[in-house]
């Protein structure tokens, strides 16, 4: 054999071990890693401890559709928080999810949705909304809310893709999912740990 023929069979192994790899983790990414039961997979939020002080909870924010001040923290009912940026896939598919979830009207919660990108401007936003008709909070984090929620959960929080979602309890307890959550999923963690 030679070394030329050798090099292409290396490449076609290389490659050959990459695609599996990637229908591997493809696999995974669709939760599909249970036999392919997917009635039965379900996101298990994490539960977070948070000082009752932290910025991203008191810090005033305005909700860009309405011009309402508020701090997250304050708000009576549970609050799902969710980070994200106007021209992110993952996190319009997120919105989908929360906008089957505000039309069940079964659950009492409020979704607050925070861009990470501070540059947007308040017209975009109440674009951004109106396209596809969400009507729930949007807000603009400011780089102290966006340090804060890095501090308590990690850099992904700084990251659309990752689309990170949180329940805030009334009561104050905190949690964290790793991935989108569809809308009974929501319903069904917030009824249990709400």
């Amino acid at each position: 054999m030679t070394p030329t023929g050798r090099n292409v069979l290396d490449r076609r192994t290389v490659l050959t071990s990459i695609g599996a790899g990637s229908l591997s983790a493809l696999a995974g990414c669709t939760g599909d890693d249970d036999g392919g039961n997917d009635e039965e997979s379900h996101v298990e939020p994490e539960a977070v401890d948070v000082d009752e002080s932290a910025t991203w909870l008191t810090a005033s924010v305005t909700d860009e559709l309405t011009g309402d001040e508020f701090a997250i923290g304050e708000l009576e009912r549970p609050v799902v928080v969710h980070r994200f940026t106007i021209g992110c896939a993952v996190c319009h598919s997120q919105h989908y999810e929360f906008d089957e979830f505000d039309a069940r009207g079964n659950a009492d919660a409020e979704i607050v949705d925070l861009t990470i990108d501070p540059r947007v401007s308040s017209d975009d936003l109440q674009s951004y909304a109106a396209e596809d008709g969400f009507e729930w909070r949007f807000g603009v984090s400011s780089e102290a809310m966006s340090g804060s929620l890095v501090s308590d959960f990690g850099q992904e929080m700084n990251s659309s893709t990752a689309s990170p979602i949180l329940v805030v309890c009334p009561t104050g307890e905190t949690y964290r999912f790793d991935k989108i959550a569809d809308a009974a999923e929501l319903e069904s963690v917030i009824d249990d740990v709400c």
